[in-house]
């Protein structure tokens, strides 16, 4: 049933409840022990959906019912949020840049510039979300650990609608609610399987966990003293089997989160029934750490991140409880001297001047961020040596299609990379490799009256039909719009391991290529490109750094000893399949047999595999004699056969 403010229970007890700053502790240290241990505590981000679950509980209890009876209005609500989360964010946020700009090299800082230009707006998630996985070298970035504060922060804004809802039709709260999590829910397990960090990453798939907490919020749910502690225990057990059960690879939205969301939702209704002091959860130490876990959350990950960059890798044991007992001095003080003033309006009383504050460090924060990006992350502090081989690192291609043709065409399963309208056209297929050529292709198709298209999804040939994101399905689905598109030829790049072993797996997708009923007339497969060490600026770096030797030369033997295998692959699957082709990088890349670290003074990769955009020029040779033979062979002219 739903409860209002007629319900006997005196505001002061509405906002306490018992046992909830207990909850706050479990989670939070959860998430503290993840990132500082994490093979320890492989499960421990989970608490993170735990919070979800307590804010939107504990917002709705606080306010909802007095903001639908015009109590408190949706301007003071927002002023409140504001006192409460933002002085200390504030502060963690210049603490954090300080100390970024004299640990981070300059390829860390820029990724950091990114993330902090999106945190007045609280955009953060989305930043992260275009940087990759959460898991994906998240050591590296200071401010990672602030996309649940944007996600939370976009829900209060969605929070003030169902506010207008409830004071224009309550009645349909609640149906609205149950539909939007249930939504949520169902759209999130759809999204995992296509982009995993999309729902990871999205408020659109955490909705449901804040909305399982709005819902009980709203509620009062009769219980008597056994099922209350009985519910109390199951709730405790199922967030302890989603925090010790499984680890990161576990996909989102799972049976971890629901198990931790349903656990979280089990306690606050035992704790609502109950409505007195709970033995294990009331303990003046979990309460503590619960009153104090805000605070304890925004420095944990600074503190741990950027230690970690200073002594350059993961934190030993050792390190990582000084890291800890180093938080929890910084928490506490952060909570004494900022949260708890600046709450009780002790600090800046009057609202005009706290927002006109907030709104100032902003300002200066976006400032910040744009001199860390313009400056290529700040590259001035290093030799010119130093700065050249850093900036080399950043020269890196956009993730993919751009973000506005994604968004507008999710059924899509590629996107257009020149503006040429033809009917011959090209689709470059593959992993991150692909992504920093589809540029070079584009630009000579486009002279050429080319169409050049790059697939979407960020699947290798051979990965179609081993996953739910690369399955048989998306195959078909881009064969099909390749033929509407009148898409004649299909490029394949993608970092072939030196022991690669699914040649069979790449004939077979091969075959249903060339066999298809769409107008695909040629597949061709460009080898991986020299890939050592040798390449990658970072071994230059230390080298000039450390004052050590430079990596030993690589040459086009090396290449070919190397890469025999993948090589004779591709060459078997050319040779029983009409129609493929394959594309050799390595000859402009290790021209006179010795291969080039770097042209006209620019380093030709920005990692040991990746080419940088002076890499990728010296493919143009090669790229221009494919759209050539491509545009000839078209209008029936011969060829010469340049590839193999």
């Amino acid at each position: 049933m739903l409860s209002g403010p007629t319900h006997n229970m005196s505001q002061a007890a509405r906002d306490h409840l018992h046992g909830v700053d207990g909850l706050r502790a479990i989670a939070v240290i959860a998430v503290l022990l993840f990132h500082a241990f994490p093979d320890a505590v492989p499960g421990g981000f989970i608490g993170v959906d735990i919070f979800f679950v307590i804010s939107g509980f504990i917002i709705t209890r606080m306010y909802f019912f007095r903001l639908q009876a015009g109590q408190i209005s949706l301007r003071q609500f927002y002023i409140r949020r504001i006192r409460r989360l933002a002085p200390a964010y504030v502060v963690v946020l210049a603490a954090s840049t300080v100390a970024a700009y004299f640990v981070l090299n300059p390829v860390y800082l820029k990724n950091y510039g990114e993330s902090l230009a999106a945190q007045p707006l609280y955009l953060q998630n989305i930043v992260f979300w275009l940087q990759g996985d959460y898991f994906d070298d998240a050591h590296t970035k200071p401010l990672l650990h602030t996309w649940s504060l944007a996600i939370e922060e976009q829900f209060y804004l969605l929070y003030g609608l169902l506010i207008l809802l409830a004071r224009a039709k309550r009645a349909a709260v609640l149906p609205v609610l149950l539909l939007c999590a249930i939504a949520s829910l169902a759209g999130g397990l759809l999204v995992s399987g296509m982009s995993p960090k999309t729902a990871f990453y999205w408020l659109p798939s955490r909705v449901w966990e804040l909305a399982a907490g709005v819902l009980l919020g709203m509620a009062y749910i009769p219980l008597s003293e056994k099922a209350a502690m009985l519910l109390r225990l199951a709730g405790l057990l199922a967030i302890a089997a989603a925090i010790a059960m499984f680890d990161q690879r576990s996909v989102f939205p799972g049976l971890q989160a629901i198990l931790a969301c349903g656990g979280t939702v089990g306690v606050l209704a035992a704790l609502s029934a109950r409505q007195r002091r709970d033995v294990m959860l009331d303990q003046p130490l979990a309460s503590y750490i619960g009153q104090t876990s805000y605070s304890l959350y925004l420095w944990h990950w600074p503190v741990i991140s950027l230690a970690g960059i200073w002594v350059g890798h993961q934190l030993s044991v050792m390190q990582g409880m000084v890291a800890l007992a180093a938080t929890f001095i910084l928490a506490s003080l952060s909570y004494r001297y900022i949260e708890v003033p600046f709450r009780k309006s002790m600090l800046f009383p009057v609202n005009r001047k706290l927002v006109g504050s907030v709104a100032v460090s902003g300002l200066l924060t976006v400032g910040v961020a744009l001199l860390f990006s313009l400056t290529e992350g700040a590259a001035y502090r290093y030799p010119a040596k130093l700065a050249a081989l850093y900036s080399a690192q950043l020269q890196r291609s956009p993730y993919r299609c751009p973000i506005l043709q994604r968004l507008m065409r999710p059924g899509q399963e590629m996107c257009p990379r020149n503006d040429v309208v033809s009917d011959t056209n090209v689709l470059i297929v593959g992993d991150s490799h692909a992504d920093q050529l589809d540029e070079l292709v584009a630009s000579i198709g486009k002279s050429r009256n080319v169409g050049v298209f790059l697939a979407t999804r960020n699947c290798n040939l051979h990965d179609f039909g081993t996953s739910a994101f690369c399955s048989d399905k998306v195959l078909n689905r881009m064969l099909e719009q390749s033929a509407e598109r009148k898409i004649t030829s299909i490029i394949s790049v993608s970092f072939l391991k030196k022991d690669f072993d699914n040649e069979q797996g790449l004939q077979a997708a091969v075959d249903k290529v060339v066999h298809h009923p769409a107008s695909i007339k040629d597949v061709f497969i460009m080898q991986v490109v020299p890939n050592n060490a040798y390449f990658d600026p970072k071994e230059y770096i230390s080298a000039i750094e450390n004052n050590k030797n430079k990596p030993d030369v690589y040459t086009i033997n090396n290449y070919r000893a190397d890469n025999g295998k993948q090589i004779s692959a591709l060459h078997r699957i050319a040779k029983s399949s009409p129609g493929v082709r394959i594309l050799d990088p390595s000859l402009l890349i290790c021209p006179h047999l010795e291969c080039q670290f770097e042209s006209a003074g620019r380093p030709n990769y920005f990692d040991p595999h990746h080419l940088s955009p002076a890499g990728v020029k010296l493919l143009t040779p090669l790229f221009a004699q494919l759209i050539n033979q491509i545009v000839q062979e078209k209008h029936g002219m011969k060829t010469a056969g340049a590839f193999q």
